[in-house]
């Protein structure tokens, strides 16, 4: 299972790299620059986290690299590249990522890190998101919806062979109060900032992330 996840995530980037420019729909890449990197309740690296991304889309299938880059802590060297694809049919999208954790050299095979297949939809004003780690068993379920001008967003993990989320365990790992507002620097231009306060009640953790996009 694990192997065919890869070797179709391969497949389907080579597609993207085959395809006619002029069926290419759409391309984009940016970068943001966080103070800290909070991933699903729980901090990875230490300092200020600059995070690059690029993706291409060809009608309803999408696909790029994210990556993060910080300061490393004991036993993480603090940098994540991640490789995906995503196909959206309408009601539910349907997403493949390969995490990899480069060392001062990059990136080994990209298509041979931890695999999740994920899915996401909408329930009306809540959106939910269940993805799923096939060679570790890690499961991980977030709601997020608005209140007012607040997103926020809930999120229970439940480890499998690695303590992904809950130390080996399962529990509340993941409550988050987000919001963004753009500040304009000059008369055509304005920059996009971000913030989140995240409480991972498991944990007994708490952060406080501010950022911004370019």
């Amino acid at each position: 299972m694990k192997t065919l996840i890869k070797y179709n995530l391969f497949l389907v980037s080579l597609i993207f790299c085959f395809t006619p420019t002029q069926e290419i729909k759409s391309q984009d890449f940016g970068a943001d620059v966080a103070s800290s990197y909070v991933w699903r309740g729980t901090e990875y690296g230490t300092g200020l986290a600059v995070q690059p991304w690029m993706e291409l889309g060809a009608g309803s299938l999408t696909g790029g690299v994210w990556g993060s880059f910080n300061q490393a802590e004991a036993g993480y060297d603090g940098n994540e590249l991640d490789l995906w694809v995503s196909y959206d049919f309408g009601p539910l999208a349907l997403t493949v990522t390969s995490y990899t954790f480069p060392g001062a050299g990059g990136a080994g095979d990209v298509f041979d890190g931890d695999v999740e297949v994920s899915g996401s939809t909408s329930l009306g004003p809540v959106d939910l998101t269940v993805g799923y780690f096939t060679d570790h068993g890690a499961l991980y379920v977030e709601a997020g919806f608005p209140i007012g001008p607040v997103g926020v967003a809930v999120g229970y993990g439940s480890d499998g062979d690695v303590g992904f989320y809950a130390g080996g365990d399962s529990g509340l790992v993941n409550v988050s109060f987000s919001g963004s507002k753009d500040i304009a620097i000059t008369e055509d231009f304005s920059l996009p900032v971000f913030g989140s306060f995240i409480i991972n009640p498991d944990a007994e953790a708490a952060f406080l992330v501010f950022g911004f996009s370019l």
